[in-house]
């Protein structure tokens, strides 16, 4: 089984800055985690990032190199790899790609996220900023008397997971609705999440669909709240797409 592993994107002009551009919006936002300023930071991470896989859709004549189909090994060790995992697949469907868990010998895991580059490589550079951002959130939850602290954090890891997802196939869908060929834009989207499905059947033909997980409701609404600092349909997100202008 072969696998491509994670690469730089390399779009002409403006685009080939986008993922550093965001890359530094994650790790700003990380340093000053709690305030307004770190919100600030995400929502223009979030809108960058979703603007950044439109445009080069758009951009797209014919084949290239960010349409081919690819899979990204990203290996998740550590605690909670479980909620880990989570993150990375949400991220994932998100992004119109697909994700298949394996776990290895030495007690770690393996996603393997299978889509077109393009995409891929945006659910690898979140994955890697957003990790850290949810483990830290969760170490800080302290739970209601009588719930287990592990319980509790994992609850609060699923509510983020949620959420992070939910805003990002809304950014996907905005950016795409205010593109300069919406409709163009979104048939080129839904064909590349197909493109994953397939490249995820002929890759990993012994995938099974995991089972829903069962987890504990009290840090839900928490995580959720902590994954949900941007509202995309409102004066915030507009203000944000009006600043970064590219």
């Amino acid at each position: 089984m072969t696998s491509d592993q994670y690469s730089s994107p390399s779009t002409a002009d403006g685009a080939d800055k986008a993922p550093d551009r965001v890359r530094k919006l994650f790790a700003k936002a990380e340093s000053v985690a709690g305030t307004p300023e770190a919100e600030a930071l995400l929502e223009r991470a979030y809108v960058l990032l979703a603007k950044y896989g439109v445009d080069e859709v758009l951009a797209r004549s014919g084949a290239d190199s960010s349409s081919e189909v690819i899979v990204l090994d990203h290996v998740v060790s550590g605690r909670y790899q479980t909620d880990q995992v989570g993150l990375v697949s949400s991220l994932a469907a998100a992004m119109h790609c697909r994700a298949v868990t394996a776990t290895t010998g030495e007690g770690v895991r393996v996603v393997y996220v299978v889509g077109v580059r393009r995409h891929v490589e945006r659910v690898g550079m979140l994955a890697g900023a957003l990790t850290g951002v949810m483990l830290a959130a969760a170490a800080r939850q302290r739970p209601s008397p009588g719930v287990s602290a592990v319980t509790h954090r994992k609850s609060f890891m699923t509510g983020f997971s949620f959420e992070v997802g939910r805003r990002l196939a809304a950014a996907e869908r905005g950016a795409v609705a205010e593109s300069h060929d919406a409709t163009g834009a979104g048939l080129i989207l839904r064909s590349d999440a197909q493109r994953a499905e397939q490249g995820m059947r002929t890759r990993f033909p012994s995938a099974v669909r995991g089972t829903r997980r069962r987890v504990g409701m009290s840090g839900i609404d928490d995580g959720r709240r902590a994954g949900s600092s941007v509202d995309l349909g409102g004066r915030r997100f507009d203000g944000a797409r009006r600043q970064l202008g590219a």
